[in-house]
């Protein structure tokens, strides 16, 4: 029994480490293959917490993720009169994960095992640069898994992954892991994960991701006073230079991306200062409201031509679906944490899981990242290993 159970474990962390590689794509019925991992998770998760042993202070571990998602449920239902909808299915999960992390993960197994995740990735968007393939595009339709051509000039294109979210969720994702699997692991790997990560994030030609990356890896190495890896940054910054590095920062075309993101975050920010108390404080219910440049409104009032989105940035993302009352209660989810942060800063700063969480929630500002679960896993998945240790020491 107890190597079945052993066993159980290990199914769980695998279906959880493969969430970012799994595509959408169908599968049978109603199922998409992207959800089978979570499926499989969650009903693994009920058999460990039924047939366990062990105890579990269920309310003290996990009472504050339970009242965003006791929050989030009971406005959807006033709103959009339903109680089971995308995002509290999403938390129930990561409450799930929580459970998990708390009662059977090991912490070592998980976080070494997300080194060779890292370059994987890294080395599948250095591939589908190199050889220009791709894989066709997933359910979404609309990026190619692999190279996605441009005629931009200075570059042949940008890599997308097996995420959602296109080529700026590819650069998050690498980025973050790299930050991580830079500061984690020893020796000469801790070469390659820069070389690979640096060059895996550029292809993608995610600016953001790639800003962060390199600031965030500059800033830990100076904490640490490693000053080969600064100069090895700096080589490999030399390096993407013949790839369009300059030009991809320059290019006035390419502002108009930049202008893109700016305009709708304005666009929220002015919706915010015209709307009434009651929506600005309790949000619009979720998937009720998208933008499309400088117009925000209802999705079903937008043209079936257009991709209405999200404004770019999480945090104005959560406001909208679920008011300031909901991001407050988003932001208590990580209070543990952050309160023992504030007070043994120098312990975390030298912790590779900190570094994950940070550039994470940095990147959030540029992007709907928290919202995309393909790659937001890693964020709760680190954070509530990160929030055990803390408790534990």
């Amino acid at each position: 029994m107890v190597k079945f159970k052993d066993n159980v474990i290990k199914l769980q962390f695998i279906s959880l480490l493969i969430i970012p590689i799994v595509p959408h794509l169908d599968f049978f019925l109603f199922l998409h293959l992207d959800d089978i991992p979570v499926i499989l998770f969650i009903f693994l998760s009920i058999f460990q917490i039924f047939f366990s042993d062990q105890k579990f202070k269920l309310f003290s571990n996990t009472y504050l993720i339970l009242v965003f998602l006791i929050y989030i449920t009971v406005q959807n239902y006033f709103i959009n009169r339903n109680l089971i909808f995308s995002d509290n299915l999403r938390y129930t999960f990561y409450l799930f994960v929580l459970i998990y992390v708390y009662q059977f993960s090991d912490k070592k197994v998980i976080e070494n095992s997300l080194v060779p995740l890292t370059l994987s990735i890294s080395f599948f968007s250095i591939s589908s640069y190199v050889f220009e393939f791709n894989l066709g595009t997933d359910l979404y339709d609309y990026w190619n898994i692999g190279l996605n051509l441009n005629e931009w000039g200075f570059t042949k294109g940008r890599v997308n992954g097996f995420q959602a979210g296109g080529p700026n969720a590819l650069g998050a994702l690498i980025a973050c892991l790299t930050i991580f699997s830079a500061l984690k692991v020893k020796g000469n790997l801790k070469y390659l994960v820069i070389f690979s990560g640096i060059l895996g994030c550029f292809f993608t030609y995610s600016r953001a991701a790639f800003l962060t990356l390199i600031i965030f890896l500059t800033i830990a190495f100076l904490i640490r006073k490693d000053y080969k890896k600064l100069l090895f940054i700096l080589l490999c910054l030399f390096i993407t230079s013949s790839y369009g590095l300059v030009d991809r920062f320059t290019s006035e075309e390419e502002t108009d991306g930049i202008n893109d993101r700016i305009e709708m975050q304005q666009t929220t920010v002015n919706n915010f200062r015209n709307q009434n108390v009651t929506n600005l404080l309790i949000g619009y219910g979720y998937g009720n409201i998208a933008i499309v440049r400088d117009e925000i409104r209802p999705v079903s009032e937008f043209s079936p031509d257009l991709r209405p989105t999200g404004p770019h940035n999480s945090y104005l993302y959560i406001i909208l679906n679920y008011g300031i009352v909901g991001l407050l209660f988003f932001i208590l989810i990580f209070s543990k944490v952050t309160l023992d942060f504030v007070r043994n800063f120098n312990d975390y700063i030298q912790n590779p899981k900190a570094w994950f969480i940070l550039s994470f929630l940095f990147l959030s500002l540029t992007g709907d990242f928290i919202q995309n679960h393909s790659i937001s896993i890693l964020l709760f998945l680190l954070y509530f290993l990160l929030e055990k240790e803390m408790i534990e020491k």
